[in-house]
């Protein structure tokens, strides 16, 4: 038996790196559009919003599919986190997919119907703009605040769930929305059985109102094994068809904790015979079958940990893999994963979560890190200022082959975010490591809402690095501290033509190539660097403990 037409359309389409596919995108009145921030699950190809953790617990709109526990909001702090960007319009098919357009005559007319032969998905919108946050893929960049928001509220998700009896049989169907892909009109179709004689024909007319009407055309055999739908036009038309999702999904490890205890003691629902340290266990509906690709990752990070440990996935984390195996499915998944022993990353130690990571992520030592001071002037008096993360926590590689404009694989509404808050046109960095001088940051726009962004502070600082030392630098350094640059140079040439241009103003860091900024004062007032402070030495005669030379008093 065939799966059902929602399952074979999410998997397929997921290989387009867009995330999940909707087999129904229309909200269809249970809630006004997806956004982001909400928590919610799929259910026959469509997405029910329970609530959003941007707002409050009882906001209105909390309360229309079910009443939340009391939770903290989620606090993104005080920088640009949503980018909209453009989604083109056009087909969107899965990998063994042949299109081609049809020519219904020597006069093309505006409904011309464009014909697709062998199509096993499509998927058709008009251009519209697509939401996504600053929340990077767990795998590529761990942010440790939402994953921890996560681990602290997913539970109470699950169980809000299970209480107002949602079709919501496990926890890592809930998803935590990070992104998604909002069009006006939309037409979708998916084939049940393979074969490579069936096709299927779509006419577009686009209408006055900015809508778009469209024909299906199915011949033969194939009526009998595709299933098709497409918007309602509204007038005017509504952005609010949620085509492709994405976002953050956990899952509780708790069965090997069951297991033991199964076969070593009473079951805990005995009433005869159960201690107050036990876990009550709740028959559920049997689970079906089917898993979506990231449920793939989910379990493959639960077979790797403990038990009582959150593994935590994105669907970013399936991009790696795509290309890896032929059908995108969660058994594919988990084996190229198992395959290829991926590491995964503890978060927190009691309950633990998890996640992947790159296997080269290690804890950077404090003698790498070079760190900067920001500031910024109004009046004559510094003003405090908060860093954005990127500057202040993702330790970025300070590298002489580096382009000046290097993105650093940084989503764009990361490194086109303001680089500090109060947004400034102008800030100074300044370095008590070594580094010769302060390193002016100018902004590239002159807007007063984003003023310099992580961009620029990372163009500024990899331009002003690769500047030759001047002999009025050279001359201020002691003895040890030139031979100190002196070392460090050396050990980043790696050619004679690089020693023959003798040192830069990186050497001067002395092999600190660990990028952070903080601000000079922070928003509460705080000065740093902080002035070292010297320990106390109490004078000889006050401690009668301690005695001079031999015969001396």
């Amino acid at each position: 038996m065939p799966l059902p037409p929602y399952y074979i359309y999410r998997d397929q389409l997921t290989s387009l790196y867009h995330g999940l596919a909707l087999w129904e995108p229309d909200p269809g009145n249970l809630y006004e559009t997806v956004s982001v921030g909400d928590v919610g699950y799929v259910t026959d190809g469509y997405f029910v919003r329970m609530f959003n953790v941007l707002l409050a617990w009882d906001h209105p709109s909390n309360q229309t599919c079910c009443t939340p526990d009391f939770y903290e909001p989620v606090d993104l702090g005080p920088f640009v986190n949503i980018r909209e960007s453009k989604f083109t319009g056009g087909d969107y098919c899965s990998r063994h997919v042949a299109t081609q357009e049809h020519n219904a005559g020597a006069h093309r007319s505006p409904d011309e119907a464009r014909r697709k032969e062998r199509i096993v998905q499509i998927q058709k919108a008009r251009s519209v703009p697509e939401c996504s946050p600053s929340w990077p893929a767990p795998r590529r960049r761990p942010h440790k605040g939402i994953e921890d928001y996560i681990r602290d509220h997913v539970d109470s998700w699950f169980s809000i769930a299970q209480r107002n009896r949602l079709p919501v049989q496990r926890m890592e169907d809930i998803i935590l929305v990070s992104g998604c892909t909002l069009v006006t009109s939309w037409a979708v179709a998916t084939f049940l059985e393979n074969g490579y004689d069936m096709e299927i024909s779509l006419g577009t007319k686009p209408l006055r109102n900015g809508g778009m009407n469209f024909q299906w055309r199915i011949e033969g055999e194939t009526s009998t094994s595709v299933e098709r739908k497409h918007s309602l036009q509204t007038d005017p038309p509504r952005q609010n068809q949620c085509v492709f999702i994405r976002g953050f999904r956990a899952k509780r490890i708790l069965f090997y904790t069951t297991l033991r205890r199964a076969a070593a003691e009473p079951l805990p629902d005995d009433p005869d015979n159960r201690r107050e340290d036990e876990i009550q266990v709740t028959r559920v509906p049997e689970v079906p079958n089917y898993r979506d690709p990231l449920t793939g990752v989910l379990d493959y990070i639960a077979e790797k940990c403990p038990e009582n440990t959150i593994a935590i996935a994105h669907d970013d984390d399936l991009e790696d893999y795509i290309e890896e195996v032929d059908l995108l499915t969660a058994d594919a998944v988990e084996g190229f994963l198992r395959q290829n022993e991926i590491a995964y990353k503890e978060l927190n130690l009691s309950p633990t979560a998890a996640l992947l990571h790159d296997d080269d992520e290690v804890p950077v030592p404090e003698e790498e890190k070079a760190t900067f001071y920001a500031q910024a002037e109004s009046e004559g008096e510094l003003i405090p200022l908060i860093v954005h993360p990127v500057l202040a926590k993702y330790l970025l590689k300070i590298d002489m082959n580096t382009q000046s404009d290097h993105e650093y694989d940084l989503p764009k509404e990361e490194i086109n975010s303001a680089a500090v808050h109060p947004p400034m046109l102008s800030v100074t960095l300044e370095n008590h490591e070594g580094y010769p001088q302060s390193i002016p940051v100018h902004a590239s726009n002159e807007s007063p809402d984003v003023g310099i962004t992580v961009l620029d502070v990372l163009m500024a600082i990899n331009e002003d690095v690769k500047k030759a030392s001047r002999r009025r630098e050279w001359t201020k350094l002691r003895p040890d501290e030139r031979a100190g640059v002196d070392v460090a140079f050396r050990a980043r040439c790696q050619t004679e033509e690089e020693l023959g241009q003798g040192p830069c103003r990186i050497d001067y860091l002395r092999g600190r190539n660990r990028l952070q900024v903080f601000p000079k004062v922070s928003q509460d007032g705080v000065i740093h660097p902080l002035p070292a402070v010297e320990p106390a030495v109490e004078p000889l005669w006050k401690n009668p403990t301690l005695r001079g030379p031999q015969g001396s008093r």
